[in-house]
């Protein structure tokens, strides 16, 4: 099984839910690992500017990444993420919000350094 080009955040997924029907699956558990080295890489900025700038470009044309950084909540909680980390500690609480992050950071849009 091969990568998504490169659309880490739909490997990862993809990978899960094989994983859902089939847990014993070699093949997946090691794409699902591959898929996570890929993304923490990304997360904490150890790839090139050139491949960071074409993993947000993908991830900017995804209908889902763009409804989330179009949320006027959930652009409030990433400025927060930035600024404030009392209200950045808040909102790890809320799981709807923590998996829009998650998102995000698998998708190469925000980064954890």
């Amino acid at each position: 099984m091969e990568f998504f080009t490169k659309q880490y955040d739909k490997a990862l997924e993809t990978y899960q839910l094989g994983l859902t029907h089939d847990p014993q699956n070699e093949e997946l558990k090691d794409g699902l690992m591959r898929t996570h080295v890929e993304i923490r890489k990304a997360s904490t900025g150890q790839v090139d500017e050139k491949e960071m700038a074409e993993r947000q470009q993908r991830a900017m044309a995804d209908p889902e990444i763009q409804g989330i950084l179009s949320d006027p909540v959930m652009r409030q909680v990433l400025q927060d993420m930035s600024t404030d980390t009392k209200a950045a500690a808040q909102h790890q609480k809320n799981p709807e919000v923590m998996a829009k992050i998650q998102k995000l950071i698998n998708a190469g849009i925000v980064q954890t350094r």
